[in-house]
């Protein structure tokens, strides 16, 4: 497909004239940085895809502790894992890596979650318009804790959890639900880890999401806790503790 519409190689990715959707990062001598593009097929199609490319944008870890590898690589591999747990996220279109004059590039493609709109931005508007009515508030809670907990179930900590990377369907929000997009489903994991306990990334993760989500009462916050754990009663004594130190940080 992309070799039909001049993008069949590296450097045709790596040069293509883009503008960034966001500031981009440094890390360790390297950069990293986000664009989107608005591809063109040949059938007259048009698909959106979001480009991240890096240069030296590298993370350490006992396996790689000394070249590290691109925290793209890791992305790419994390969004394939979250398609083989049940975990919605962005689908990969294409990664590559390439040497040049001793720096190492890297390209990960992603296809654009179409008719999704961030968290963060529903938030904003529902502060300045009113919140919607407690049935629709605790349908997107559930199905936020499900796409959570299912991450958290590959023992896959996303590890910059903040509702700017949470995407909701907006159809669906609108109770229209949609045949095939998920409810929900999550970006940016290029900062994901393997956590060997499950109540790690519970702690980072529900305490990233909760502190930054403004406007959920201790009630919608609590709620979100039980779908997560899978129960709609009692806490038992890990609930109990995980809850405590939400309500504490959060307040």
């Amino acid at each position: 497909m992309f070799t039909t519409v001049g993008l069949g190689d590296f450097a045709a990715w790596w040069t293509l004239e883009l503008n960034e959707v966001e500031a981009g990062n440094q890390r360790r001598g390297g950069w990293s940085a986000v664009c989107r593009h608005e591809l063109a097929l040949p059938d007259g199609r048009q698909v959106g895809l979001y480009i991240k490319r890096q240069e030296d944008h590298v993370y350490r870890s006992w396996r790689h502790p000394l070249r590290g590898r691109l925290t793209a690589e890791r992305e790419f591999r994390t969004l394939l894992q979250c398609r083989t747990v049940g975990a919605a996220a962005a689908e990969p279109v294409l990664y590559a890596e390439h040497y040049a004059n001793g720096r190492r590039r890297g390209v990960l493609v992603t296809r654009e979650l179409a008719g999704y709109r961030a968290l963060q931005d529903l938030i904003q508007d529902w502060q300045q318009h009113g919140w919607p009515p407690p049935p629709q508030r605790r349908r997107l809670l559930q199905a936020i804790a499900l796409v959570i907990r299912a991450l958290h179930g590959a023992h896959r900590e996303h590890n910059s959890l903040y509702p700017k990377h949470v995407m909701v369907h907006a159809a669906w929000l609108a109770g229209e639900d949609p045949a095939q997009p998920a409810p929900v489903a999550l970006i940016d994991l290029e900062k994901s880890k393997w956590r060997w306990r499950r109540g790690s990334c519970a702690r980072r993760d529900l305490d990233s999401l909760s502190r930054r989500s403004a406007g959920w009462s201790r009630g919608d916050r609590r709620r979100f806790l039980g779908y997560y754990l899978g129960t709609t009663g009692r806490l038992d004594a890990s609930g109990r503790r995980l809850w405590r130190m939400l309500a504490k940080r959060g307040a």
